[in-house]
């Protein structure tokens, strides 16, 4: 592991400070949603939607326990957001799937999360939510423990025959 420095440091403290106004400002939108929905409920919603996770992969992407993913997917399910079908080669193992109403519920529960984030953040210089954009995802992975996406390579240099552009 690489060693921290002042610059590292900085970013924590800045996101220990906007994450739990973030969450709050997510749940306050969810909650005026109809279906209301939890932060826990919408994330399980997403992950469902992205691909076929586990009960443990679930777990690591919604922020709760094990046995609280149990009860998360059971009140999904009950209000008719989920679908759990036996998977063929393995009948103590359920796939998971949003039902027609899920994918609506959660289509626009996403579409207004990126509407107000994207009223707020267009407040901000273009190159920082460029940055933003860059370096979030990282962040998350950094934070669920799963691989960051790749870097690009760096720019490369002009030849040296050019002459270099000045900032």
């Amino acid at each position: 592991m690489p060693p921290v420095n002042d610059k590292a440091t900085d970013a924590a403290e800045a996101l220990v400070a906007v994450a739990p106004l973030a969450t709050r400002w997510i749940e306050r939108l969810l909650a005026g949603h109809d279906p209301r929905l939890t932060v826990p409920q919408y994330l399980a919603l997403r992950a469902i939607a992205r691909d076929a996770v586990s009960g443990s992969e679930l777990a690591r992407r919604t922020g709760v326990s094990g046995p609280a993913v149990s009860q998360l997917l059971s009140g999904l399910a009950e209000a008719g957001l989920l679908e759990r079908r036996a998977v063929a080669d393995d009948r103590r193992r359920q796939a998971l799937a949003l039902s027609p109403l899920g994918e609506r519920t959660f289509h626009s529960a996403q579409e207004l999360l990126r509407e107000r984030l994207a009223t707020l953040l267009v407040e901000l210089p273009a190159p920082e939510v460029d940055s933003l954009s860059r370096l979030l995802p990282g962040v998350e992975a950094a934070l669920s423990g799963t691989a960051p996406p790749r870097r690009p390579p760096p720019p490369r240099p002009p030849p040296a025959h050019l002459p270099r552009r000045r900032p």
